[in-house]
């Protein structure tokens, strides 16, 4: 019963980090760049969302407004970070987000202090497996995530405006020649990733505190899931967020702690060295 308790933790992981490497997919299939800053983004969703709790205002209505916050900084995020860098190349747009990451951790410290803090439980109580007890928490976390990405996938191949974010991807320039706005679809990208990295912020906030200096290895992990699954792909990269949980709460569970970050960052090396294209990418053919 150890490792059913252990699975539906690393479940539970592996959801957290599937929000977290959907904004990496979206990022990725509409700009074309990785975005280094996505783990400082869930940091700022967790501390922004203690901040509202610690007014006194409930955890749902907090969770709402994460979401507007999220995606109103999304915006934001794109006109200071993205845009113009991605004039002068691809590369220059991936600089600029390892220059947004090093902006929000330092401006995590500065507001709120190096020392994570603790936060509510999402809901109180736990449910009886066996001879293990597990965090009722857990399974609303499930529930959160999966609807997430229900409406995501839905949004995304069903909804005009994701069908338009995926056009302007995987060509922009036919895109814009049929009428599609590429830039306000860069725009709703982004706006929809940072949103995504709010809700993971009040989700993980309860598991590992809010706060500190964890954003960095959110953003490895959480990258490493992506690239398991394959960036390109949404079915991938939650599946690979899945993988990694499990992986690193079972075969962490057998290691010293100090070993469990190391074992994941390995995970990612192996993969770009064996299948770069992920579990479920798409190989390019090249002319």
């Amino acid at each position: 019963m150890q490792y059913v308790a252990l699975a539906i933790e690393g479940i539970t992981l592996g959801a957290i980090y599937a929000l977290v490497a959907l904004g990496f997919n979206l990022i990725y299939r509409t700009v074309g760049i990785l975005d280094f800053a996505q783990g400082d983004k869930v940091v700022a969703g967790g501390l922004l969302a203690l901040a509202l709790v610690n007014l006194g205002l409930p955890l749902a209505l907090v969770f709402v407004l994460i979401i507007g916050a999220g995606a109103v900084a999304g915006i934001i995020y794109d006109f200071l970070v993205v845009r113009y860098p991605l004039r002068r190349g691809t590369d220059a747009a991936v600089v600029a987000t390892v220059g947004a990451l090093l902006v929000l951790s330092s401006g995590h410290i500065l507001v709120w202090g190096a020392t994570a803090q603790p936060f509510p439980a999402i809901i109180s109580g736990t449910v009886g497996i066996g001879s293990s007890r597990v965090d009722s928490q857990d399974f609303v976390i499930w529930g959160v995530v999966a609807v997430i990405v229900a409406v995501l996938a839905l949004f995304l191949t069903r909804n005009r405006y994701g069908k338009a974010m995926i056009a302007s991807a995987a060509d922009p320039m036919a895109a814009g020649a049929l009428g599609i706005n590429v830039s306000r679809m860069r725009i709703l990208a982004s706006s929809l990733a940072f949103a995504l990295a709010a809700v993971a912020g009040v989700l993980i906030a309860p598991i590992t505190l809010a706060g500190g200096t964890v954003g960095p290895s959110l953003t490895l992990k959480a990258f490493t899931a992506a690239t398991l699954g394959g960036l390109s792909s949404t079915t991938g990269v939650v599946v690979g967020a899945v993988i990694l949980g499990l992986f690193e709460t079972i075969v962490g569970s057998k290691v010293p702690s100090e070993y469990r970050d190391p074992l994941v960052f390995a995970i990612l090396i192996v993969v770009l060295l064996i299948r770069p294209n992920g579990l479920f990418g798409v190989r390019e053919r090249t002319v």
